[in-house]
């Protein structure tokens, strides 16, 4: 939490502080699917998810080609897992120790922190890549087991007993297109990849680590 709080504060002073910076609402669908360093977990479905909020890019030595690119989003992510681990393993009590597949359904406030490099203006068209990294603060989780063991439970009960970890972060890469429409306001399409670098399920029986990815189609306007 405390990271959480000081993630916000430094992302409210910097906007605050710039001398000059563009605010702006995405509303961006994306697809998630989860990867495992155990070969007996394995990515059962690619989920849709969503992710939605405010978009901010701040100019660097207040030049608008090179911006800092960060923001506020509420993220929807989903992930179902496939288990055929000879180890039996215990999500809220449950026990499971033949194959089962586990849908999550999971929330997070996302505040990404990346650099974007753009391009001058081209009939109205600006164009930009884009390369860094986005925190990740749960909210809430819940699980659906395929043997109904687990029936949509929340599976984050307080802080100590959390089978989804409250922080993640991963890489982000992606580019894009500004149009502009007039008085300051641009249309803002592009498509980011995320990978995962830190554990996003905590099953201490299992020695493993799975991270989750991320195709987005980023739908935005800028003013």
């Amino acid at each position: 939490m405390k990271t959480f709080l000081l993630s916000i504060l430094v992302l409210a002073t910097s906007v605050l502080s710039a001398q000059n910076f563009r605010l702006g609402f995405q509303t961006s669908p994306h697809f998630s699917w989860i990867n495992s360093s155990n070969g007996e977990i394995s990515n059962d479905e690619v989920r849709l998810g969503l992710r939605y909020g405010l978009d901010a890019d701040i100019y660097l030595a207040g030049f608008p080609r090179y911006t800092i690119n960060t923001g506020l989003f509420v993220a929807n992510h989903s992930f179902k897992a496939q288990y055929t681990t000879a180890q039996s393993f215990s999500i809220n009590g449950k026990v499971f120790d033949e194959a089962v597949n586990i849908l999550y359904k999971t929330n997070y406030v996302e505040i990404p922190m990346n650099i974007k490099l753009r391009s001058d203006m081209f009939y109205r068209m600006t164009f930009y890549g884009q390369f860094g990294l986005s925190n990740l603060f749960n909210i809430s989780a819940s699980a659906t087991s395929s043997d109904k063991q687990l029936d949509g439970d929340s599976v984050n009960d307080g802080a100590l007993n959390r089978h989804i970890r409250f922080y993640n972060v991963n890489m982000i890469m992606g580019g894009g297109m500004e149009y502009d429409v007039g008085s300051n306001t641009s249309i803002n399409v592009g498509v980011q990849y995320s990978n995962g670098l830190t554990d996003v399920t905590k099953i201490e029986s299992l020695n493993e680590k799975s991270v989750f990815n991320s195709l987005r189609l980023i739908v935005g306007v800028m003013f």
